[in-house]
């Protein structure tokens, strides 16, 4: 199975960097076969990528979520 990770954000702006770090900590020990990517946001360029995945999972910071994550 085809998986991409993007994490995205930008952690000059402080808890917006939750997705890159996330995702960079995936880059050094995360699952086989796994994708990764790091941006500061998402662009139509990664439509090409999304395309190509079977699953797609966007890790993202959210202010006022009723829990630390949602799946």
């Amino acid at each position: 199975m085809s998986v991409l990770l993007i994490g995205y954000g930008n952690a000059g702006r402080g808890d917006d960097g939750l997705g890159p770090a996330f995702a960079e900590r995936l880059s050094r020990g995360g699952p086989e076969g796994c994708r990764i990517d790091i941006d500061y946001q998402l662009t139509v360029d990664h439509a090409l990528q999304v395309a190509d995945a079977e699953k797609v999972v966007f890790v993202d910071a959210m202010i006022g979520g009723s829990s630390p994550y949602r799946f």
